[in-house]
């Protein structure tokens, strides 16, 4: 389970997970992303109190970032925890997507 809040700073929509982002959750996170995705021009996904992610998680995050990119928006993903970041690291997404340490904001 998921939970997600959102705000604006400095001209980014941030999307903030907390919990576990897994095959139950990846339906949730997929659609608060995108929607984000559709109303603004920058997007970060901040996953600093993410405790897990699963590959259907990390199928809807390459999914916004996909939608974002077709849309000509910025999509990044910030504050990787250690265990998620591993989890990126070994999917190789680490690669495709924009990863900062902290919010690019």
């Amino acid at each position: 389970m998921i939970e997600v809040t959102e705000e604006t700073r400095a001209g980014w929509r941030v999307v903030s997970v907390t919990g576990r982002a897994d095959a139950e959750a990846a339906d949730a996170l997929e659609a608060a992303l995108r929607a984000a995705v559709e109303g603004h021009a920058r997007v970060a996904a901040d996953f600093a109190t993410l405790a897990y992610i699963s590959s259907a998680g990390l199928r809807a995050v390459l999914q916004a970032a996909r939608a974002a990119q077709t849309r000509g928006s910025e999509f990044a993903v910030c504050g990787l925890s250690v265990p998620v970041r591993k989890v990126f690291d070994m999917s190789g997404l680490h690669h495709v997507l924009r990863i900062h340490g902290e919010l690019p904001c």
